[in-house]
């Protein structure tokens, strides 16, 4: 690893890019752990400071996801990913997932833990929190994404070798290269991409390698808090990805009869109880904000995607669902799923130690 940190240079008139091929041969002693903790540090805060060039970037993604676990393909589905900072307001793409889901629209949905620096909730501690179990074998997994359409995937189980540098980032308290991979691994080669970003500098890092990734369409938003949902209270600008090139969009929620006043911050247990009054229906003046901003994301969603042919004929349809509850059918089918696979997964396991012993 030292000469690869020596490579890019020690001082900003000495820095160069690592070819595709050095920076393979980088990213592999990462990932087998081949490198020490400070080594990795180095070279991660080395890269920072350089930038990542595009070479650099398609190289620790195609080197990380060829160490991540291999799961059946869903080209059809929806993948989106927020931020790896957590989240301090309302999680709306939860209840849009769902939402999603229950029209039969595949939803792939990851992340990691929130790094401690950077004080917010992880979508999965939430996912958790609502009685869902993550820890699945690939095959238990895959059965419940078949029959729900919705499915949530740990990064730190998806691909090891990240899981493994999370001592390293927490120490860095900065964001690197991981960050990065962690949002284009699509591990079920989605061509359908919706993703969370905080800085416009990384919206157009992702710009060129999200084709490269697999994606036949992606939308890249800079949403409330640097996720991927769209907020009421401001316009927000978006970028769209496609083969064909990439075009900068404004959204603005007052042409579609939308306003609010901004989320407010939200702990983790505020966070889980207001997903669970969202999707099981409540509609009163103390949850319209949060209904809102469900209702104005799923619509988009569903425009964006051609499951509709309108947005107004996405917004009815997403508040129609919310009134029957769908989101709620949806959530309590994924918790039971999710518990009895494990069952299944810890029965198997124990078969199998008897049948070696």
């Amino acid at each position: 690893m030292k000469k690869w940190i020596q490579a890019m240079g020690s001082d900003q008139t000495r820095m160069r890019n690592l070819t595709y091929d050095e920076a393979v041969e980088a990213a592999g002693e990462m990932a087998r752990g081949d490198s020490t903790d400070a080594q990795c540090a180095a070279f991660l805060m080395a890269l920072c400071m350089k930038g990542e060039a595009d070479d650099e970037l398609m190289a620790f993604i195609d080197v990380y996801r060829g160490y991540s676990l291999n799961y059946h393909t869903q080209p059809n589905s929806l993948n989106s990913i927020g931020p790896t900072e957590g989240r301090k307001r309302f999680p709306v793409t939860l209840p849009v997932s769902l939402l999603l889901a229950s029209v039969g629209f595949t939803q792939v949905m990851q992340g990691g833990d929130a790094l401690p620096s950077r004080q917010g909730t992880s979508l999965k501690e939430i996912v958790e929190g609502l009685g869902v179990t993550l820890q699945l074998s690939v095959k238990a997994w895959q059965s419940m994404l078949f029959h729900l359409h919705i499915g949530f995937l740990p990064t730190e189980q998806l691909c090891p070798p990240i899981g493994r540098l999370k001592p390293v980032r927490e120490q860095l308290g900065i964001r690197t290269v991981i960050d990065t991979i962690e949002k284009v691994l699509n591990p079920v080669l989605s061509t359908n991409l919706i993703i969370g970003v905080q800085q416009r500098k990384a919206m157009e890092s992702l710009i060129p390698i999200s084709m490269r990734s697999g994606f036949q369409q992606a939308y890249i938003i800079s949403g409330i808090d640097g996720s991927e949902d769209l907020p009421l209270y401001e316009n927000s600008t978006i970028r769209i990805v496609t083969p064909w090139g990439d075009e900068s969009r404004s959204v603005e929620p007052q042409k579609f009869g939308f306003t609010s006043t901004p989320l407010p911050h939200l702990a983790k247990e505020d966070q889980i109880s207001m997903v669970k009054r969202i999707i099981t229906g409540e509609d009163g003046k103390e949850v319209k904000r949060e209904r809102d901003h469900v209702i104005f994301n799923t619509g988009l969603r569903l425009k964006w995607f051609d499951k509709v042919d309108s947005y107004e004929e996405g917004f009815q349809l997403a508040e129609a669902l919310l009134q029957r509850k769908e989101a709620h059918k949806i959530m309590q089918r994924w918790i039971d799923q999710s518990q009895y696979l494990k069952l299944q997964d810890l029965a198997d396991s124990d078969d199998s130690s008897s049948k070696i012993g």
